[in-house]
């Protein structure tokens, strides 16, 4: 240290000395550079100070600052920190063996929690993909009943030793009190109808044993390899009283999807868990269950071995303690009892299905966590435990190990800071003479192109407009050079660019007229639309606010019964609101060819809309499906303005029909459809806010009630002239105001079709 401290000053002593040469060194060249521009004839003002000069000593006498004060810390800091390291070792070594245990216990606890997590996504799809297999049986059923006409009955054959070993359809009666015959037996050939069903989705889930379905009149139809084990019983035996069973009652009592823990079924060999729904018929009354046998004893094996570390152990349990599966367990093995159960459920209280808990037990061989979180639509409760000893030894070793470190590390850093403070010492000697010769080099190559430009705007400045600078580095120098070429150009091609800003102007005006004619051809604008069809009348009109607009109308023939109707504002107002119009126009009715659905209509094209959608812009939107042979309407309303109808013979009033959030809003609007019925004679009006907001010069609106005052003035007139009128009616109000929003209508008179000679009227 005391050579290292002795070369410190030798150093300091050189560094000074070298400065001072370089400052003399710099003094001379700029002497005689000044010596040269008098003798060229250049002003110069000998009091000016060069910037050369300045910028030189500046950078000279930082680093040199720099070099003396990073000496003087270093030899201070080596110091410090050699009486300081044996101090701080011992308790280093401590502290690091703290946090390191601190640290695995909070990765114990995050593998518990990814554990949890991890295996609960996978139960809860396994449970999710059961769930909707059992809804989609339940709806087929539902259809069975309600549109019974279109099934045909399917042949029920009572159970035989013929069915052994392979897939096969068959009918078990609750108890021999139940008939086979009449309207028992009409309904089970009825119901056989789901084995359309039964077959793909057996086919697709191997893990199902048994598909089933059993009504309130006793008889159970069942479709399963099994049939030998129910075929082989005699007498009452080969009745099966499945509505006092747990998987009938309970779904029939809840009245919706209900699972069954693990049991062994009567007729199939080994552990099940049935997954039960009910069902209804056309009148919403309950008529029986369907049952989902699945050979659960591989899925509980998967959620509690796959993926779980050896240190730690899974469980399936439910609310009183029975274990349905844990770690290595086998169909073998019978059912235990979970220690702690009731400390598990205390924890769980008031916790929902997809969360989690973490907490603590003590227990004979230490403390354990425990991971525990309900399972989705069951009462069973997935556990992760985990020893904390398992976990935490590796942190002892830590500490015995850096403890014998430490006396190491301490004797080689006495050693190594020796040599480390001389290195620097040379290091620093060697940048100081770098660094005067670069900032020699650098301060002429920053001083030369500033000389020059400086003769460049001296020319300028005298008159000749055309002089630039070749000045052309690639720093602000150069930057400001390029800029006073740019400022004198600017000049010379003023009138220029005038004219091309008009050409400009021209060509935008003429590309959004065609624009708006192009927006115009989208929609329909022959009249009248449908000239061999006298069982309704339409007609529409659109005024936009600025040259194209986001308002948008659309009638077309789904096919010879159905017409479809659709008004619609996006928006915002110009192109943006016009390119946003056209998508959503061929969305709508591009999927109205395929949904007879206004609700799926707007679901699907609200998702499609939803998509990257990064200026939030949405649609409102009406959207109905008139029967014409019936009158009726299917019409959902996605934010848009309450229609005004007029009933035959009667007056114009607003319907204020259910409204939902505008398309593209949000994802997975809930869009809520609606019916009504037109009788001949009948009208319907739509309209965007342009009508209803459209104001005068006091601000005041037209309003929903001047609109339906109008409309009742020529309620009688054809939809063209009350379209005209409306028009007229609100022109006269607004007088010169200024129109700042699209203006669109639709108007539909609903004729109904005349009987044919021989119908009946």
């Amino acid at each position: 240290m005391i050579g290292s401290r002795k070369a410190t000053i030798m150093l300091i002593l050189l560094i000074i000395l070298i400065f001072t040469a370089f400052a003399l060194y710099l003094k001379t060249i700029i002497k005689l550079r000044r010596e040269k521009d008098a003798a060229s004839g250049d002003t110069v003002d000998i009091n000016r100070s060069s910037i050369f000069y300045k910028l030189s000593n500046a950078v000279i006498g930082l680093v040199v600052i720099t070099l003396i004060a990073s000496s003087f810390i270093s030899i201070f800091a080596i110091k410090r920190v050699h009486s300081s390291t044996e101090r701080i070792s011992v308790g280093f070594a401590h502290s690091a063996a703290d946090l390191s245990e601190e640290a695995m216990i909070a990765d114990l606890e995050d593998q518990v929690g990814d554990q949890l997590g991890e295996k609960m996504a996978y139960v809860n799809e396994s449970i999710n993909s059961y769930m909707n297999d059992a809804c989609y049986l339940q709806s087929f059923m539902n259809d069975i009943y309600k549109y019974s006409d279109r099934f045909d009955p399917v042949h029920v054959p009572d159970i035989s030793m013929d069915m052994a070993g392979k897939m096969s359809l068959y009918k078990l009666l609750a108890n021999k009190d139940v008939i086979y015959e009449g309207k028992v037996k009409d309904e089970a050939e009825l119901i056989a109808n789901i084995v359309k069903i039964f077959k793909p989705i057996k086919e697709a889930n191997p893990e199902y044993v048994d598909l089933y379905v059993g009504t309130e009149t006793g008889v159970l139809i069942s479709y399963d390899d099994f049939a030998e084990i129910a075929a082989d019983n005699e007498g009452d035996d080969r009745y099966y009283e499945y509505r006092q069973r747990d998987w009938y009652r309970l779904a029939k009592n809840n009245g919706e999807i209900t699972f069954i823990s693990r049991y062994v079924d009567q007729f199939i060999k080994g552990s099940v868990t049935s997954c039960a729904i009910p069902f209804f018929d056309g009148n919403g009354d309950f008529v029986g269950c369907i049952g989902i046998d699945i050979h659960t004893d591989d899925l509980y094996r998967a959620m509690v071995n796959s993926n779980v570390s050896d240190n730690m152990e899974a469980y399936i349990v439910t609310p009183d303690g029975r274990i349905l599966a844990c770690k290595d367990m086998t169909d073998d093995d019978p059912e235990g009892s979970f220690e702690g159960i009731d400390e598990l459920i205390s924890n769980l209280s008031g916790v929902g299905e997809d969360e989690t808990v973490l907490y603590t037990v003590e227990e004979p061989e230490g403390i354990c966590y425990i991971g525990a979180s309900y399972i989705r639509h069951t009462n069973w409760i997935f556990v992760v435990k985990a020893p904390k000893e398992a976990f935490t030894k590796a942190a002892s070793d830590i500490r015995l190990e850096i403890g014998n470190s430490v006396e190491t590390v301490s004797r080689n850093f006495d050693e190594a800071s020796g040599q480390v403070v001389n290195k620097c010492l040379i290091i620093f000697a060697v940048i100081l003479l770098l660094t005067a010769v670069v900032v020699t080099i650098q301060s002429f190559s920053l001083i030369d192109p500033i000389r020059r430009l400086e003769s460049d705007v001296r020319k300028f400045s005298n008159g000749d407009l055309s002089h630039r600078t070749k000045v052309d580095t690639k720093d602000e120098i150069g930057d400001l050079a390029r800029t006073f070429n740019l400022m004198a150009s600017s000049i010379q091609q003023y009138m220029e660019t005038i004219r091309r800003v008009t050409v400009k102007e021209e060509r935008i005006a003429a590309e959004l007229s065609m624009a708006k004619s192009i927006q115009t051809s989208l929609l329909p604008s022959v009249f009248p639309a449908f000239p061999d069809r006298h069982d309704f009348d339409v007609y529409a009109s659109m005024n936009t606010a600025k040259e194209v607009g986001g308002d948008f109308y659309d009638f077309f023939l789904i096919d010879e019964d159905h017409l479809a109707m659709v008004i619609a504002d996006v928006s915002g107002k110009g192109v943006p609101a016009s390119l946003y119009m056209a998508i959503t126009k061929t969305l709508i009715k591009t999927h109205t060819y395929v949904e007879d659905s206004p609700e799926k209509v707007f679901s699907y094209v609200n998702a499609k809309l939803c998509e990257n959608n990064q200026d939030d812009m949405f649609v409102t939107a009406w959207l109905g499906i008139l029967d014409l042979k019936t009158g009726m309407v299917k019409a959902c309303n996605a934010g848009h303005e309450y229609p005004a109808i007029m009933l035959s013979h009667e007056a114009f009033s607003l319907m204020k029909d259910k409204h939902t959030l505008p398309l593209g809003s949000m994802e997975d609007i809930q869009f809520k459809q609606y019916e009504f019925m037109l009788s001949p004679g009948s009208k319907l009006f739509l309209y965007t806010d342009g009508v209803t907001e459209a104001a005068n010069r006091e601000e005041k609106l037209f309003g929903t009630d001047r609109m339906t005052e109008a409309l009742n003035k020529i309620r009688d007139k054809a939809p063209e002239e009350i379209l005209s009128f409306m028009k007229k009616s609100v022109d006269e109000f607004v007088g010169d105001a200024p129109q700042f929003d699209d203006f669109t209508m639709l108007c539909l008179q609903f004729n109904g079709k005349k009987p044919q000679e021989g119908e009946e009227s």
